[in-house]
């Protein structure tokens, strides 16, 4: 009877034990898990940091994204020289395998546009890639990584349609100054030349077209004008 007693005391203190040591278990299953992954070179973090002209050092960034668990790390400096394209970030995409992160400390590290921001997510999408960034806890690996890659679609496609909007605002405001659009207004004195070299000339339509520098329909235009229509234009 009390070696039964003993076996069941025994038997009930290794299951406790069992039971408080398992999340000790599963957070060195989880390590070794990441370890090798990180060994293995497969799902890497990659870390990005990038100075601004406001923020010329990247040591806090780079501090944040060791914290945080990057494998890799690459920085760049501010340079008021840059392009609008980014070719040192695109480079640091283009070695990434799919499933691999991107972890950068604030989201406007990645472009000076809205329009390299939205680009480079279309990029990272297409490739297969997640993003994080720490200060706005966007994080594309969770359940919520496919509505930031739609929010960032629809806001690409709304930047452009803004730009093809401001453009033909602009076009259409420079029309109305006279300033573009269109073939460029014809002085009277060069139409009044056109209308002499070929009625009282003779000349052929191609001569004129080369003698006053404008094109052979431009010609035909100015010759087929009535009277009525040619005191018009010189008054």
């Amino acid at each position: 009877m009390l070696l039964f007693f003993s076996l069941f005391f025994f038997n009930r203190l290794n299951f406790y034990y069992f039971l408080c040591k398992l999340p000790y278990h599963l957070r060195n299953n989880y390590d070794t898990f990441n370890k090798k992954e990180k060994v293995g070179g497969f799902m890497k973090i990659i870390g990005y940091a990038r100075s601004t002209i406001t923020d010329n050092s990247t040591s806090e960034q780079l501090n944040k994204l060791e914290e945080f668990g990057c494998h890799e790390f690459f920085h760049e400096t501010f340079s008021v020289e840059e392009s609008e394209e980014n070719h040192s970030l695109e480079s640091v995409v283009a070695q990434m395998q799919p499933g691999d992160t991107l972890v950068v400390t604030e989201l406007h590290r990645l472009g000076k546009t809205t329009r390299q921001l939205t680009d480079l997510t279309d990029l990272l999408k297409q490739r297969e890639l997640h993003l994080v960034s720490l200060a706005e806890q966007i994080d594309t690996r969770g359940p919520m990584g496919q509505v930031y890659f739609n929010l960032m679609e629809g806001l690409a496609i709304m930047e452009r349609s803004l730009i093809k909007e401001r453009t033909l605002v602009g076009l259409n405001k420079a029309r109305k100054k006279g300033k573009i659009g269109g073939r460029p207004k014809i002085d009277p004195k060069t139409i009044k030349k056109i209308r002499q070299l070929y009625y009282e000339k003779k000349e052929t339509i191609q001569y004129i077209s080369e003698k006053c520098g404008v094109s052979v329909g431009t010609c035909y235009k100015y010759i087929k004008l009535s009277e009525e229509e040619w005191n018009k234009l010189r008054s």
